[in-house]
């Protein structure tokens, strides 16, 4: 397998990769885009940061790529919604530099109150000017944070150490686990109101686009500070610029920009703005952490199908991976032979059933689920990535349930699929050793293997069948190599699921139709 590195990479993870088995390494300077798209066909994985632009267009000759692993956390330079139609995962690194980037917002803060650029400026001028750059404590003032995530909990934590006021707006934590951290969750418009210091830690989304605009920043107080650490498009610049020139903002400190470089900002002419040219992860600590975590992500990936901290997929821990592993084979199989069973698909019902599937999480299972389906009726591609996303586009219903519920199985799943040729439902579970069971078909239960290729008849309850079955097959050359029969509760129709040892001639499947007793004859490869 190859990987490729597009924008460099810390020594730490580099290693990493260069001591893996069968895996090979490029990393060249400085690729162009073009570059990269005339490269990218030989590759499995390739590794970014902010420079390179993973677009729709890149991703066109990108036959074998299987991972794009982003060195960082934001992931707006990489075209999620093209690598999971394409069926390529996404993953980044949060939390590997969270606290660069919350040091780095705080040095913006106690930079942006004291003056200190401007001062160390005027000193190099050879100017004194102690009057004119007279600054504020940070002792007793409010700082507002927008967004509660890692950073912005390491930054709050700080300042409450520095003996601030902490308010918090995030709409994704409850009031009681903000007041746990020391934070006091408010409404945005009384944070804007309240705020002497403003920082923002969200990830830019259509929710949090231009947060700090000018309706916003009217509901200020005079005199205000904005600190911008995370993403550029979090603040319109022009509002910004506007309420800086007028002064009722008294001042901003800005990492990150709408458009990277710069290049012509009217924000640049400012006094009272400070700036930095995106170096949020840029220590030495940081640079090491992301790098060793996008590494291990990727190989665990590419080795044994851990995912971790995926954007376009559910993660899945080592210890959960663990715990599923049998059941994603089981899901997979499962809906592999309802796919083959029951065509055209309307609407496909998932349940998850026992103890054992309480405990760990349904979402990968229920894509692994749809791929299984989808994987024999397309011809496309499709993986645990873009399966969702196909499933939705054939305007497929899907509807899933869990419950604690089951007899004689510590888990099991039921896959229900209806069709306009009616409906089929068939359930499996994993026994000891990890071996895999087919325990119902519609009406029949059973216990049956889940693998290789395998005939299901359904006939007549009647003397003679099933040696038929059997004389028709050694007649075709057609070896048997196990065999599972049941019966409706009735009594009146039987199944036989015969796994065999090579796929069954045509021929041989009309023989078999032709008995007057077979009602039905499907070959089913899993």
């Amino acid at each position: 397998m190859r990987i490729l590195i597009c924008d460099g990479m810390h020594e730490s993870g580099l290693a990493l990769l260069l001591a893996a088995k069968n895996i090979r390494v490029d990393a060249p300077d400085q690729l162009s885009a073009d570059e990269i798209k005339a490269r990218l066909h030989d590759y499995d994985a390739i590794v970014v940061r902010s420079r390179t632009k993973v677009t729709a267009d890149l991703l066109e000759n990108a036959q074998k790529l299987r991972v794009i692993g982003r060195a960082g956390t934001g992931v707006d330079n990489i075209d999620v919604h093209a690598a999971s139609t394409r069926g390529i995962l996404v993953m980044n690194t949060p939390g590997a530099n969270a606290m660069a980037a919350a040091e780095h917002t705080l040095a913006l803060m106690l930079a942006l109150a004291r003056h200190i650029p401007q001062a160390t400026q005027s000193m190099k001028e050879g100017r004194w000017e102690k009057k004119q750059f007279m600054g504020t404590e940070l002792y007793q003032q409010t700082m507002g944070i927008i967004g509660l995530g890692k950073i912005g909990t390491i930054v709050a934590d700080r300042a409450l150490g520095m003996k601030m006021d902490v308010l918090g707006y995030d709409p994704y934590i409850i009031p009681e686990a903000a007041a746990i951290l020391g934070v006091e969750a408010v409404p945005l418009d009384e944070l804007l109101a309240r705020a002497d210091f403003i920082t923002l830690h969200t990830p830019s989304t259509d929710e949090t686009r231009h947060v700090i605009n000018r309706e916003n920043l009217a509901k200020t107080k005079r005199g205000v500070r904005i600190i911008n650490c995370a993403r550029g498009d979090l603040i319109d610049e022009g509002a910004l610029y506007e309420y800086l020139s007028s002064g009722h903002v008294a001042g901003a400190a800005l990492d990150v920009f709408a458009q990277e470089p710069p290049t012509g900002n009217p924000l640049l002419s400012l006094p009272n703005v400070i700036f930095t040219p995106h170096l949020g992860a840029s220590s030495y600590q940081a640079q090491a952490n992301v790098s060793r975590a996008i590494a291990s992500q990727i190989l665990e990936y590419l080795d044994y199908g851990v995912i971790r901290n995926a954007v376009n997929f559910p993660s899945i821990s080592p210890k959960d991976y663990e715990r599923i592993r049998p059941y994603l084979l089981l899901a997979e199989r499962l809906g592999r032979l309802q796919g083959q069973l029951c065509t055209p698909v309307q609407r496909l019902e998932i349940q998850y059933s026992g103890s054992e599937l309480q405990v760990v999480p349904l979402q990968p299972l229920t894509q692994t689920v749809i791929k299984g389906l989808l994987d024999p009726i397309l011809a496309e591609k499709v993986n645990l990535v873009n399966a969702p996303l196909l499933l939705k586009e054939r305007q497929i219903e899907l509807v899933t349930s869990s419950t604690s519920e089951t007899r004689g199985y510590s888990g099991k799943i039921t896959v229900k699929v209806t069709g306009k040729k009616g409906e089929s439902s068939a359930a499996g579970t994993v026994l000891p050793g990890e071996e895999l069971r087919l325990v119902r078909l519609n009406n029949y239960r059973l216990e049956a293997e889940l693998e290789g290729v395998n005939l299901l008849i359904q006939n007549l309850d009647k003397p003679g069948t099933i040696g038929f079955i059997g004389t028709t097959l050694g007649s075709y050359n057609v070896n048997i190599a196990n065999m599972h029969l049941s019966r409706t509760p009735e009594k009146d129709k039987a199944i036989a699921i015969i796994r065999l040892d090579h796929e069954a001639p045509a021929e041989a499947l009309e023989a078999l139709r032709s008995h007057p007793n077979i009602v039905s004859v499907q070959q089913v490869k899993l």
